[in-house]
């Protein structure tokens, strides 16, 4: 493939590591980073509650099985991806991805991406150009693979009766349409352009945007599963509303606590949908929590583990 001129490499990182104190920084952040980051998500999950999760959990074991199955499925097709955009060999492992999916759902948006960029830099030894555009574009395909899959799923729900759209939007629909295609959009320049908007080729955009669109379909039919084994919900078309509108939120561009905003519009919608509050609330709750506690346990503790075992190392060597 042929590299694109991105101009000069920023060199900001090999800088601060001459420097003493620079050193110093970056030693500190390895330590301060995680720690925060573990912090945080205790601090989430006791705001969630911890007595109301353990009390009001469903019973049947196959529910717990698909939550944790599912957050499987993005560090997976994650690594697939990157592995057939930049070759095997690459010091490519399930550790990366699970960290990178932990700062994406516990800190902000794309957080996990800045760090997998700085990741690939210094373990990746491919040119800048084809880090920058294998990241990027692989998240321009993620968003239009996921935007068609909740057009696919509104769609179903409107063939069967089952959404109810406001007059208001109604009135304005190719303002919505317009504005939620915007991924697609995106998607379809990189097919066009090619070669002048990225260094990937089409048969790599075709296969990033078929394991981004099969990822999301496997994460649709595992939360239609645990939706229907927690027994929360009166019918399949209703569990299909509650995931149609998990992957609306989820595609919401840089908004804080997804899982705490599900929480909210879920417990609403159960009211509006008069089905009983409480065990959809105990449904919702539990999600949050299990990916923030699969997060913890996967990659949190994993990561602060391996700082110090590393730190420790290098300790040792200057001796």
């Amino acid at each position: 493939m042929t590299e694109l001129d991105l101009g000069p490499v920023p060199t900001l990182l090999e800088v601060i590591k001459h420097h003493r104190r620079g050193r110093l920084m970056l030693q500190a952040l390895r330590w301060i980073i995680p720690a925060v980051l573990l912090a945080f998500v205790g601090y989430r999950l006791t705001q969630l509650g911890w007595v109301r999760i353990w009390n009001a959990r469903p019973a049947g074991i196959g529910f717990y099985l698909l939550i944790v199955l599912q957050f499987f499925i993005q560090p997976l097709g994650d690594l697939g991806i990157y592995r057939n955009l930049w070759g095997p060999g690459k010091n490519l492992g399930p550790a990366i991805f699970l960290r990178k999916r932990f700062l994406n759902s516990a800190l902000f948006d794309y957080s996990g991406e800045v760090f997998f960029y700085f990741w690939a830099r210094r373990r990746v030894k491919l040119p800048n150009a084809m880090l920058v555009h294998a990241i990027k574009d692989s998240n321009l395909l993620s968003g239009g693979a996921g935007l068609a899959m909740v057009w696919l799923v509104l769609l179903a729900l409107l063939a069967t009766g089952g959404l109810q759209i406001p007059r208001i939007v109604a009135a304005h629909s190719w303002i919505y349409f317009l504005g939620g295609s915007l991924p697609l959009f995106f998607c379809a320049v990189l097919v066009i352009g090619h070669r002048k908007v990225t260094v990937l080729s089409r048969r790599q955009i075709a296969e990033t945007f078929a394991i981004h669109f099969l990822r999301s379909l496997l994460v649709l039919l595992l939360e239609i599963g645990f939706w229907e084994l927690s027994g929360a919900l009166p019918s399949t078309a209703a569990c299909l509303q509650f995931v149609a509108m998990r992957l609306v939120i989820s595609r919401l561009p840089l908004v804080p606590n997804k899982d705490l905003v599900f929480v909210g519009a879920g417990i609403a919608a159960a009211g509006l949908m008069k089905v009983p509050v409480t065990p959809v609330a105990t449904v919702l709750v539990i999600l949050a929590a299990a990916d923030l506690v699969l997060g913890l346990l996967l990659a949190g503790f994993p990561w602060a583990l391996d700082n110090f075992l590393s730190g420790r190392k290098a300790n040792q060597s200057a001796a």
